[in-house]
């Protein structure tokens, strides 16, 4: 969910979130956002391949979405009967994802490498959806994150990580890129719009700021802006880094056109040294 950079480096960013947490839904579609939800909605270009593995699990299967944003995945999971447990490492999400969640959900703010210390339970499947891990920052604590998903995985449990398709947006380069639609909740009217600002090589971090174009009753127009910057890496880059966490990665969705891609993993035997 393009949830800025507060999970392992937490104590040294800001919860870019912090603010953007009341609009985030502004960025989904009724579906998404609404009751019962969409499996996978906040990864759509992967839907269907991140619908196949929970497909595959057995009825009840307790599952944990690390990066659960306002709740709309996790949502959709406890709909199908699963056993959910959601955490996020921005509090202001947390509490956002409280207002849309389930009893049944257990829901906690945690950072990525804190999973372990703080969940008792283990997972037949983790999510860590939204394009989130690119704001893990940089190359060890991204490991570090991934290191905590997999030491919450139940034997024979899958991880599922999403992102997007960084090589194709450093190559097309977009500056403004706006919805497909204006969306109308509670009587607003809203135009999110993305405005990137793109540096050169894929090394280095890129900024987006999220323009929200908002139309209240009587017609009355206001602007509301988020700044977020991400660290980006290459589908390459994401399958070292989970192998240097302890994982084997089992299934991928990338292709070079496709703006976004997920990717499955399993615990290996040992993490690469």
């Amino acid at each position: 969910m393009d949830r800025g950079r507060w999970s392992c480096d937490a104590r040294a960013v800001p919860d870019y979130y912090r603010d953007l947490a009341t609009d985030y839904h502004w960025i989904f579609p009724d579906e998404i956002v609404s009751f019962p939800g969409v499996i996978g909605g906040t990864s759509i270009e992967s839907r269907e391949f991140i619908q196949s593995i929970v497909d595959a699990l057995p009825p009840g299967a307790a599952v944990l979405d690390c990066a659960c944003g306002i709740g709309t995945d996790a949502m959709a999971l406890a709909h199908a009967g699963f056993q959910v447990t959601a955490t996020d490492g921005s509090p202001l999400m947390v509490a956002e994802a409280r207002r849309r969640l389930p009893g049944g959900v257990e829901l906690l703010a945690c950072r990525w490498e804190d999973l372990p210390a703080t969940l008792t339970g283990r997972f037949d499947l983790v999510l860590c959806l939204g394009n989130s891990l690119v704001h893990a920052g940089s190359h060890k604590a991204m490991v570090a994150a991934l290191s905590g998903m997999r030491q919450v995985l139940a034997p024979g449990g899958t991880l599922i990580v999403d992102s997007r398709n960084w090589e194709l947006l450093y190559r097309q380069r977009p500056r403004i890129v706006a919805a497909d639609r204006v969306r109308e909740r509670d009587g607003v009217r809203s135009t999110c719009v993305y405005v990137w600002n793109i540096p050169d090589a894929l090394d280095e971090p890129c900024l987006a700021e999220i323009v929200l174009l908002l139309e209240h009753p009587g017609g009355v127009l206001t602007h509301r802006r988020y700044p977020i910057d991400f660290q980006p890496f290459t589908p390459a880059e994401l399958e070292a880094r989970l192998a240097e966490a302890g994982f084997a990665v089992t299934g991928s969705s990338y292709h070079p056109d496709r703006g976004r891609y997920a990717v499955t993993a399993v615990a290996a035997r040992s993490p690469v040294s």
